[in-house]
């Protein structure tokens, strides 16, 4: 079976300090390409949750900070992938573990505040390590949530490629929200055979 990555969240890779999160649920919306694309994402402490549904296909991606995997769920098909952290499937998958192995190699210069949907951000730019003066990445960064708000994407060759956070609300934590449901085949990813639930 060929899993297809979820196309655009690679440029959400940047935050600041992955030691935890605010506890909210919002819409992310991406621009690429003029076309937009968007998300609902779910942050809880440690841990969040992205629900995509492209061409009446529902899938959602689940980290656990704690975790050296990832899940992948398809409510439709009720399979669950679990696949660990470092697959190169994931650096699509999972943007925010992916910024942990780019920042080895990039570095923050903190250039100001902005204020981005009515939220006090912390304006950040990645440069790149070999080129110093070349940006990778723009970030809008919120103490309050923990969270980036807005980032652009300067790797990607569009202006206009960016990942932008709206309608932030308050959310009531639901652990379901961050396992595999009941009733779900669990696979491995790296054997694609059934895996027996941890």
């Amino acid at each position: 079976m060929k899993i297809k990555p979820i196309k655009y969240l690679f440029i959400a890779i940047l935050i600041i300090g992955i030691s935890g999160y605010g506890q909210f649920k919002a819409k992310m919306v991406f621009y690429s390409e003029n076309a937009e694309r968007s998300c609902i994402i779910y942050v809880s402490e440690l841990n969040y949750r992205y629900e995509f549904d492209e061409s009446n296909q529902q899938s959602i991606v689940v980290v656990k900070n704690d975790s050296k995997e990832i899940l992948i769920l398809m409510p439709q098909q009720k399979m669950a992938i679990k696949s660990a952290i470092d697959n190169s499937l994931n650096k699509g998958n999972d943007p925010l573990k992916s910024f942990e192995n780019s920042r080895k190699s990039e570095f923050l210069v903190v250039t100001g505040k902005e204020t981005i949907n009515g939220i006090e951000c912390v304006k950040s730019v990645l440069m790149d390590k070999d080129y110093p003066t070349k940006k990778t990445f723009t970030m809008w960064y919120s103490e309050k949530y923990q969270f980036p708000i807005k980032m652009i994407n300067h790797l990607d060759g569009s202006k206009d490629t960016s990942m932008e956070l709206k309608d932030i609300e308050s959310w009531i934590y639901d652990p379901s929200y961050f396992s595999v449901p009941e009733g779900y085949r669990l696979m491995d990813f790296s054997t694609m055979l059934p895996s027996k639930q941890k």
